[in-house]
């Protein structure tokens, strides 16, 4: 699940739409509200679909940083704001409140007017259900769980075309995450190697 959200980008193009519903429908533990209430996205829906994209988007750049972080105090600090993240807009959905300008927010005439107050005590609720832990472990902490105690294996492919780069090591010594993302710089290892050694030929 973790390799195939990481990848997911929100592009600013058309076909985020899609990419996100096809993420959604394939890990329906990734939305924090009920998948059938935003798939497929359609006009009635589509504010709540967009705040899920939005969501999962903005979880998915934390979960970058953590794979990608050059210690483990960096990586322990993005996987925590990852799930900080999830459960807070997770709780906020759960509350009917949209979680983003908390206080403020713009109307349809693009101005920015305060929130009622009932949006804001909702507001409030969403937030105060974070100070604690959910009830039940959710599918999505239990895969930042597995990220956060397994960093030593979390790798990042060094394949510049790599369509999925964010990997979780299978073996000792693995680098790559697969053989043909592999193969280019075994090519080029042999094609020094053999550089060198007919270079010592030729001197020999």
């Amino acid at each position: 699940m973790l390799r195939e959200w990481v990848k997911t980008d929100l592009t600013g193009e058309i076909a985020d739409t899609k990419a996100w519903e096809r993420l959604f429908r394939r890990y329906p533990e990734i939305p924090s509200v009920a998948p059938d209430s935003i798939l497929p996205p359609t006009e009635a829906n589509w504010e709540r679909f967009h705040q899920q994209m939005e969501m999962a988007a903005g979880v998915a750049a934390y979960l970058r940083k953590a794979w990608d972080a050059p210690d483990l105090r960096q990586s322990d600090w993005y996987t925590w704001t990852a799930q900080s993240e999830y459960e807070y807009q997770a709780a906020s959905a759960k509350h009917n409140v949209r979680p983003l300008g908390q206080v403020m927010e713009r109307n349809e005439h693009g101005t920015i007017v305060r929130r009622s107050a009932e949006d804001r005590a909702k507001i409030e609720a969403a937030i105060r259900e974070t100070d604690e832990p959910p009830a039940v472990i959710t599918s999505v902490e239990a895969a930042i769980f597995y990220l956060r105690h397994n960093r030593d294996n979390a790798l990042h492919c060094p394949n510049p075309e790599c369509p999925a780069p964010y990997f979780f090591r299978s073996k000792k010594g693995q680098k790559f995450c697969s053989p043909e993302c592999a193969k280019p710089s075994i090519r080029e290892s042999k094609r020094q190697w053999w550089a060198v050694n007919r270079a010592k030929e030729r001197n020999s």
